[in-house]
């Protein structure tokens, strides 16, 4: 009979990181972001600055315009790792639309060191070189531009089944995970720069690296895919 998490939980194994694993999650935009509307996920400031026409303020980036935005995270055998794909709309923050740099955008990110399983979720301890990514642009102004950016400050990232900035709104209390993260640019931190969104399990469940005597009593024992709806 297969067993949930929460019931290895309750009898103090969790589910265990077995190489080749994977959990996904469907990401939106979190409702609470301050430079809203528009709604986003992604704000980073000043990714236009210099450029002719760009203002180089708020910066925005929807994750809900396309509605593909996913974040896996994978066991890579010695730990855990997490990669976040998919494509926004954006540009500068003009009110309830968009500026300079208006079109839409390839995200690739990725944490693969210091991530550590906490709760339901997730955290990356500390920054490194090696948690980057890049904002490609796919059309508009800037279309073809390949912006690089990175993690920063510590935590540099974190995915939690908290309700953090959800208190009063109606997403509060129904299990979304909220991700949020610090970044930084090519010339540094030095503006607002962060992810905020929800996030929702369509795979898992939840992957948690164990002490390897967990992993061997959970040897065997498998786990089937769950779609969750809301």
């Amino acid at each position: 009979m297969l067993r949930t998490v929460a019931a290895l939980a309750a009898t103090g194994i969790a589910s265990t990181a077995i190489a080749g694993s994977s959990t996904f999650f469907a990401l939106s935009d979190h409702p609470d972001g301050n430079a809203a509307p528009p709604g986003y996920g992604l704000r980073f400031d000043g990714l236009f600055a210099g450029q002719t026409g760009a203002g180089g303020g708020i910066t925005t980036f929807s994750f809900d315009a396309f509605g593909d935005t996913i974040m896996e995270v994978a066991s890579t055998g010695t730990g855990l790792a997490i990669t976040i794909t998919g494509t926004l709309y954006g540009g500068e923050d003009a009110g309830s639309g968009y500026g300079f740099g208006e079109g839409s955008y390839a995200l690739s990110m990725s944490y693969t060191v210091g991530v550590a399983a906490q709760g339901t979720g997730y955290v990356v301890t500390a920054d490194d070189p090696a948690n980057a990514g890049t904002l490609t642009a796919l059309t508009g102004a800037a279309m073809g531009q390949v912006f690089s950016i990175a993690d920063f400050s510590s935590p540099s990232f974190q995915f939690l089944q908290d309700d953090h900035r959800l208190g009063g709104r109606p997403e509060a209390g129904q299990g979304f995970w909220v991700g949020r993260g610090w970044l930084q640019g090519d010339e540094g931190p030095t503006r607002t720069r962060d992810f905020l969104f929800l996030g929702e399990m369509i795979s898992g469940p939840p992957i948690i690296p164990l002490p390897a005597s967990g992993a061997m009593a959970l040897a065997g024992v498998g786990f089937v895919a769950t779609r969750r709806r809301r």
